[in-house]
C-alpha cells in the first residue's frame, strides 16, 4: 500500500502539470495531447477516487493540497468532459470531498471549495 501511495503521489504531480498545461493553452497540439493522454488520465482519476474514498479530509488536504486546483482544471476542460466516463469519475472524486456533516475545519474547507468552485454542469449532475 505504501508503494501505491508513492506511485499515486508521483502520478499526481505529473497529472497536475499536464492539466495545468492543458488549462493554459488552447492550441491544436494541446487538444491532441489531451485526447492522447485521456485514457491514462481517466485511469489516474479512478486511482485517485479509490484513494480519496479511504481518506478523511485532513489526510486529503495533507497528501494532495492542490486537489482543488486539479479537479477545477479538469472540470473546465471540454475535451475531458466530452466523455461520460471522465465526467462520472470526476463526480465520484468530487463526492469524496463533500461531507454532509462537517466535523472539522478540513471537512468545512473541502465542502466550501467543492460546492462553490466546480462548474454549473457538474452541480446539476450532482443534484
Amino acid at each position: 500500500m505504501a508503494q501505491d501511495s508513492v506511485g499515486l503521489s508521483s502520478d499526481y504531480q505529473f497529472w497536475m502539470q499536464k492539466v495545468s498545461t492543458w488549462d493554459q493553452a488552447s492550441t491544436v497540439e494541446t487538444q491532441q495531447d489531451t485526447c492522447l493522454h485521456l485514457p491514462r488520465f481517466q485511469e489516474f482519476l479512478r486511482q485517485m477516487y479509490e484513494a480519496l474514498k479511504e481518506m478523511d479530509s485532513n489526510t486529503v488536504i495533507e497528501r494532495f493540497p492542490t486537489i482543488g486546483q486539479l479537479l477545477a482544471k479538469t472540470c473546465r476542460n471540454p475535451f475531458i468532459l466530452a466523455y461520460d466516463e471522465s465526467q462520472k469519475i470526476l463526480i465520484w472524486c468530487l463526492c469524496c470531498l463533500i461531507n454532509k456533516e462537517p466535523q472539522n475545519s478540513g471537512d468545512s474547507k473541502l465542502n466550501s471549495w467543492t460546492r462553490g468552485k466546480y462548474p454549473v454542469k457538474m452541480k446539476q449532475r450532482l443534484g
